[in-house]
Protein backbone atom coordinates (compact mmCIF):
# COMPACT_ATOMS: atom_id res chain seq x y z
CA UNK A 1 0.00 0.00 0.00
CA UNK A 2 3.36 2.45 0.66
CA UNK A 3 3.24 2.62 -3.34
CA UNK A 4 0.53 4.54 -3.45
CA UNK A 5 2.08 7.71 -1.27
CA UNK A 6 4.96 7.43 -4.18
CA UNK A 7 2.03 7.67 -7.14
CA UNK A 8 0.15 10.74 -5.27
CA UNK A 9 0.61 13.71 -4.04
CA UNK A 10 -1.58 14.90 -1.01
CA UNK A 11 -4.41 16.21 -2.72
CA UNK A 12 -5.08 13.37 -4.78
CA UNK A 13 -4.73 10.34 -2.69
CA UNK A 14 -8.24 10.53 -1.21
CA UNK A 15 -8.87 9.73 -5.13
CA UNK A 16 -6.40 6.91 -4.79
CA UNK A 17 -8.15 5.48 -2.06
CA UNK A 18 -11.65 5.69 -3.93
CA UNK A 19 -10.14 3.70 -6.90
CA UNK A 20 -9.24 1.01 -4.51
CA UNK A 21 -12.63 0.81 -2.42
CA UNK A 22 -10.89 2.27 0.81
CA UNK A 23 -12.10 5.39 2.78
CA UNK A 24 -11.28 8.79 2.76
CA UNK A 25 -8.53 9.79 5.27
CA UNK A 26 -7.93 13.25 7.35
CA UNK A 27 -5.78 15.88 5.53
CA UNK A 28 -3.49 15.60 8.45
CA UNK A 29 -0.45 13.71 8.84
CA UNK A 30 2.11 12.72 6.74
CA UNK A 31 1.25 10.63 3.52
CA UNK A 32 1.97 7.30 5.13
CA UNK A 33 0.40 7.77 8.06
CA UNK A 34 -2.94 8.97 5.89
CA UNK A 35 -2.26 5.56 3.67
CA UNK A 36 -2.54 3.88 7.24
CA UNK A 37 -5.51 5.73 8.96
CA UNK A 38 -7.55 4.85 5.16
CA UNK A 39 -6.10 1.07 5.19
CA UNK A 40 -7.12 1.30 9.10
CA UNK A 41 -10.47 1.85 8.16
CA UNK A 42 -11.12 -1.24 5.51
CA UNK A 43 -13.59 -3.75 6.89
CA UNK A 44 -12.73 -7.58 6.57
CA UNK A 45 -15.60 -7.61 4.07
CA UNK A 46 -14.08 -5.49 2.13
CA UNK A 47 -10.46 -6.64 2.03
CA UNK A 48 -11.74 -8.92 -1.52
CA UNK A 49 -12.85 -6.20 -3.14
CA UNK A 50 -9.85 -4.00 -2.13
CA UNK A 51 -7.60 -7.28 -3.46
CA UNK A 52 -9.29 -7.67 -6.86
CA UNK A 53 -9.40 -3.68 -7.57
CA UNK A 54 -5.09 -3.36 -6.81
CA UNK A 55 -4.61 -6.25 -9.15
CA UNK A 56 -6.52 -4.59 -12.03
CA UNK A 57 -4.83 -1.27 -10.99
CA UNK A 58 -1.61 -3.38 -11.93
CA UNK A 59 0.08 -1.98 -8.71
CA UNK A 60 1.49 -4.86 -7.31
CA UNK A 61 5.06 -6.37 -7.96
CA UNK A 62 4.80 -10.43 -9.92
CA UNK A 63 5.23 -12.00 -6.47
CA UNK A 64 2.87 -9.52 -4.57
CA UNK A 65 0.66 -10.44 -7.31
CA UNK A 66 0.61 -13.94 -6.76
CA UNK A 67 -0.07 -14.06 -3.41
CA UNK A 68 -2.94 -11.96 -3.72
CA UNK A 69 -4.01 -14.70 -6.65
CA UNK A 70 -3.36 -17.41 -4.48
CA UNK A 71 -5.44 -15.81 -1.49
CA UNK A 72 -8.72 -14.89 -4.17
CA UNK A 73 -8.83 -18.06 -6.14
CA UNK A 74 -8.02 -20.30 -2.64
CA UNK A 75 -11.71 -19.42 -1.83
CA UNK A 76 -13.31 -20.92 -4.18
CA UNK A 77 -12.05 -24.31 -2.85
CA UNK A 78 -10.25 -25.40 -5.74
CA UNK A 79 -9.84 -29.44 -6.07
CA UNK A 80 -6.66 -30.89 -5.15
CA UNK A 81 -4.27 -31.82 -7.16
CA UNK A 82 -1.33 -33.82 -5.48
CA UNK A 83 2.12 -33.34 -6.30
CA UNK A 84 2.53 -37.07 -7.74
CA UNK A 85 -0.07 -36.53 -10.12
CA UNK A 86 1.49 -33.24 -10.94
CA UNK A 87 4.65 -34.68 -11.61
CA UNK A 88 3.32 -37.51 -13.50
CA UNK A 89 1.58 -35.08 -16.29
CA UNK A 90 4.84 -33.19 -16.46
CA UNK A 91 6.73 -36.41 -17.03
CA UNK A 92 3.89 -37.33 -19.91
CA UNK A 93 4.12 -33.71 -21.95
CA UNK A 94 6.42 -33.06 -24.80
CA UNK A 95 7.80 -29.32 -24.34
CA UNK A 96 8.33 -29.14 -28.41
CA UNK A 97 4.73 -30.01 -28.92
CA UNK A 98 3.57 -27.02 -25.79
CA UNK A 99 5.93 -24.40 -27.25
CA UNK A 100 5.17 -23.40 -30.91
CA UNK A 101 5.08 -20.06 -30.41
CA UNK A 102 7.80 -18.74 -28.28
CA UNK A 103 6.27 -15.19 -27.76
CA UNK A 104 2.49 -17.13 -26.94
CA UNK A 105 4.00 -19.65 -24.33
CA UNK A 106 6.08 -16.91 -22.73
CA UNK A 107 3.26 -14.29 -21.98
CA UNK A 108 1.38 -17.17 -20.77
CA UNK A 109 4.16 -18.12 -18.13
CA UNK A 110 4.46 -14.99 -17.15
CA UNK A 111 0.74 -14.69 -16.32
CA UNK A 112 1.32 -17.05 -13.61
CA UNK A 113 4.72 -17.06 -12.69
CA UNK A 114 7.27 -14.93 -11.43
CA UNK A 115 10.12 -15.07 -14.15
CA UNK A 116 11.90 -12.06 -13.29
CA UNK A 117 14.33 -10.72 -16.31
CA UNK A 118 12.11 -7.31 -16.79
CA UNK A 119 15.18 -5.19 -16.88
CA UNK A 120 18.03 -5.78 -19.56
CA UNK A 121 21.15 -7.69 -18.34
CA UNK A 122 23.37 -4.63 -17.96
CA UNK A 123 20.55 -3.23 -15.68
CA UNK A 124 20.27 -6.87 -13.88
CA UNK A 125 24.33 -6.65 -13.25
CA UNK A 126 23.95 -2.80 -12.09
CA UNK A 127 21.20 -3.47 -9.57
CA UNK A 128 22.99 -6.76 -8.21
CA UNK A 129 21.12 -9.33 -9.98
CA UNK A 130 22.24 -12.43 -8.93
CA UNK A 131 22.78 -14.34 -12.13
CA UNK A 132 20.70 -14.85 -15.12
CA UNK A 133 16.90 -14.47 -14.60
CA UNK A 134 14.31 -17.21 -14.82
CA UNK A 135 12.93 -15.78 -17.95
CA UNK A 136 16.15 -15.82 -19.58
CA UNK A 137 17.23 -19.47 -18.91
CA UNK A 138 13.89 -20.42 -20.62
CA UNK A 139 14.58 -18.84 -23.45
CA UNK A 140 17.75 -20.47 -23.37
CA UNK A 141 17.02 -24.00 -21.96
CA UNK A 142 13.68 -24.28 -23.92
CA UNK A 143 13.76 -22.51 -27.10
CA UNK A 144 17.26 -21.57 -27.90
CA UNK A 145 18.42 -24.83 -27.58
CA UNK A 146 15.77 -27.32 -27.45
CA UNK A 147 15.84 -30.43 -25.23
CA UNK A 148 17.87 -28.94 -22.72
CA UNK A 149 15.22 -29.19 -20.33
CA UNK A 150 11.99 -31.28 -20.23
CA UNK A 151 8.73 -30.62 -18.96
CA UNK A 152 9.52 -31.78 -15.66
CA UNK A 153 12.03 -29.40 -15.30
CA UNK A 154 10.28 -26.54 -16.30
CA UNK A 155 7.36 -27.20 -14.21
CA UNK A 156 10.22 -27.54 -11.24
CA UNK A 157 12.17 -24.29 -11.96
CA UNK A 158 8.56 -22.93 -12.03
CA UNK A 159 7.35 -23.83 -8.59
CA UNK A 160 4.48 -25.21 -10.29
CA UNK A 161 4.92 -28.65 -8.14
CA UNK A 162 4.42 -26.52 -4.78
CA UNK A 163 1.89 -23.78 -6.25
CA UNK A 164 -1.36 -23.97 -4.70
CA UNK A 165 -4.09 -25.65 -6.51
CA UNK A 166 -5.83 -23.10 -8.05
CA UNK A 167 -2.95 -21.65 -9.65
CA UNK A 168 -1.47 -25.15 -10.95
CA UNK A 169 -5.01 -25.94 -12.45
CA UNK A 170 -5.15 -22.47 -14.36
CA UNK A 171 -1.74 -23.00 -15.29
CA UNK A 172 -2.74 -26.53 -16.90
CA UNK A 173 -6.23 -24.58 -19.10
CA UNK A 174 -3.70 -21.83 -20.07
CA UNK A 175 -1.38 -23.88 -21.43
CA UNK A 176 -3.90 -25.45 -23.46
CA UNK A 177 -5.91 -22.72 -24.78
CA UNK A 178 -6.13 -21.02 -28.23
CA UNK A 179 -3.91 -18.35 -26.71
CA UNK A 180 -1.03 -20.70 -26.49
CA UNK A 181 -2.05 -23.07 -29.08
CA UNK A 182 -3.61 -22.26 -32.16
CA UNK A 183 -3.91 -25.42 -33.52
CA UNK A 184 -7.08 -27.05 -32.38
CA UNK A 185 -6.04 -31.10 -33.19
CA UNK A 186 -2.36 -29.74 -30.88
CA UNK A 187 -5.08 -28.04 -28.14
CA UNK A 188 -7.27 -31.88 -27.62
CA UNK A 189 -4.07 -34.32 -27.96
CA UNK A 190 -2.22 -32.17 -24.87
CA UNK A 191 -5.66 -32.16 -23.14
CA UNK A 192 -6.03 -35.97 -23.76
CA UNK A 193 -2.49 -36.67 -22.35
CA UNK A 194 -3.15 -34.37 -19.30
CA UNK A 195 -6.55 -35.83 -18.64
CA UNK A 196 -4.71 -39.29 -18.53
CA UNK A 197 -2.81 -38.43 -15.81
CA UNK A 198 -5.06 -36.13 -13.42
CA UNK A 199 -8.79 -38.13 -13.56
CA UNK A 200 -6.64 -40.18 -10.90
CA UNK A 201 -7.52 -36.69 -8.76
CA UNK A 202 -11.18 -36.94 -10.19
CA UNK A 203 -10.56 -33.65 -12.07
CA UNK A 204 -10.11 -33.23 -15.79
CA UNK A 205 -10.28 -31.09 -18.67
CA UNK A 206 -13.03 -29.99 -20.71
CA UNK A 207 -14.06 -27.85 -23.65
CA UNK A 208 -16.76 -25.44 -21.81
CA UNK A 209 -17.04 -23.12 -24.83
CA UNK A 210 -15.12 -21.49 -27.38
CA UNK A 211 -13.83 -17.93 -27.90
CA UNK A 212 -13.92 -16.07 -31.16
CA UNK A 213 -15.09 -19.63 -32.96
Amino acid sequence: MARIGGANTHATLNAAFTELAMPPASDEGTKNERIEGSFAQVPDSDLHTMAKRILAAGQATAAERMGIEDLIWAESSPPEIPKRVRREVARALDLEHMTPSETRFMAMLTRFWVLGGELSPLLESFFGGSGPSLRTNIEQHVFRNPGDWSAEELFEYLGAFEAGDARFARFLEAMVSADVLLDEPAQRRLVETINQRVRSAAVELRETGTEDG
